[in-house]
């Protein structure tokens, strides 16, 4: 892997598999919903949605054509702390691919009529996400772990903001945060250093030459025990019980993430074997850590018929409990070590999820993600490294969040009581 800096900040990365006879392309910038205002919220996933709505030169068919025509897979997200743009093409396609992503990322006009057309498909967007209570429980939990602060504010944001959100306002966000210092330009595939910095110079000179700026500052959030609920008539309901962690450079990450594996990521895992193979209780449970610039969070979700709400949370309220007193198994860590080394060497012959995690780490942390690094850091976790942990995560008061059917208990009660 290269990286290469520029004075203005924008940073590349370039991982050379000559093995491929493909290229996956992102460009991810420092801007989601955790650097937003109640008054500006959904702001940076409006924007993602406008960048293939035309440029100086394209329109918005012509951007879609173009990419089509290279038979090249590409489409944007937009998270709490970040936004990405990206596509994957054949290696001889690279150059016509590019020349589209940077295109939309820095020329995008915003005309008026696509903006009316389009806060139309947001708000449509908004109305499809409270069908599945899954997600539904995702935007509970937030708002109920972090309240009024940006972190708990939904990605997509309100039906009252996109409604009125005009050309002004992007341009002004896009200003604040679409800077070369808070961008991150990657490339994992059969492609040089010298070829991806030379296609970066050729189409995104205004930004290699840009003067440094700092990039928006992201303070800590005051992580708030309570109970957040959604009550609408779904089959199954979806129960979210968090802590507060840790931010993503903590060096206890990785300790976290074999905690991870051991109760509750995959079928051996201790909530898995016990609230569905031998209490048949739910379709799905696991585990969820979510480590941010700033904030981190440990969640157990479980998908359960809204009559076994009581018992599911009694028994993962169980399960923690015997964890914590118990502590965990040399043969559990020594297995969850082994999933984690698999887990990181299968990742990086993805070139998607790869890519994903290079962008991620330097966007955020600003340093660069080391598979050998992380392979020692494995290597060198211990049982008493992962009690410690759990007894630490586990000791703090729960969030609890909870989407589907009225209940027949107060959920949160049912789970303290447990």
């Amino acid at each position: 892997m290269t990286v290469k800096k520029y004075k203005s900040g924008l940073t590349v990365i370039v991982e050379r598999n000559a093995a491929l006879r493909s290229v996956t392309a992102g460009i991810m910038v420092g801007a989601g919903s955790a650097y937003e205002t109640p008054e500006n919220n959904g702001i940076s996933h409006f924007i993602e949605h406008m960048q293939f709505k035309g440029t100086d030169k394209r329109t918005a068919e012509n951007i879609v054509s173009e990419f089509d025509r290279a038979g090249s897979v590409y489409n944007a997200f937009t998270g709490k702390e970040y936004t990405c743009y990206y596509f994957k093409s054949i290696d001889e396609k690279v150059r016509d691919c590019f020349d589209v992503l940077a295109d939309l990322y820095l020329n995008s006009t915003f005309n008026a009529a696509e903006l009316d057309r389009e806060r139309k498909v947001i708000i449509e967007e908004i109305n499809m996400s409270k069908d599945e209570p899954d997600g539904v429980c995702y935007d509970v939990l937030y708002k109920s772990a972090f309240g009024a602060n940006s972190l708990g504010m939904e990605i997509l944001g309100t039906k009252d903001n996109v409604s009125r959100f005009c050309k002004a306002d992007i341009l002004d966000y896009k200003k604040r945060n679409y800077i070369a210092s808070n961008t991150v330009v990657a490339f994992v595939g059969n492609i040089t250093e010298s070829a991806a910095t030379d296609l970066v110079e050729e189409y995104m000179g205004e930004l290699t030459a840009a003067p440094y700026a700092a990039p928006p500052a992201l303070l800590p959030q005051p992580f708030l025990s309570g109970y957040g609920e959604f009550i609408r008539d779904y089959e199954q309901s979806e129960i979210s019980i968090a802590y507060p962690s840790f931010a993503l450079g903590d060096d206890r990450s990785a300790t976290q993430s074999a905690l991870d594996c051991i109760l509750g990521n995959g079928m051996s895992s201790r909530l898995f074997q016990r609230l569905r193979e031998k209490m048949g209780l739910v379709y799905s449970v696991y585990t969820s850590p979510w480590l941010g610039k700033t904030n981190g969070m440990f969640s157990v979700c479980a998908n359960v018929n809204a009559c076994n709400i009581e018992s599911s949370l009694g028994a993962i309220k169980n399960e923690i409990d015997a964890l914590c007193a118990d502590g965990v198994t040399d043969d559990e860590t020594e297995k969850a070590k082994m999933q984690l080394k698999v887990t990181a060497l299968f990742g990086k012959e993805n070139p998607m999820n790869y890519m994903l995690a290079l962008m991620r780490r330097r966007v955020i942390l600003g340093t660069d993600y080391n598979l050998d690094e992380l392979l020692k850091k494995i290597e060198r976790i211990t049982s008493n490294d992962i009690n410690a942990l759990a007894r630490e995560l586990f000791a703090a008061p729960a969030t609890i969040a909870y989407a589907g059917k009225k209940p027949p208990v107060a959920v949160d009660k049912a789970y303290y009581n447990g």
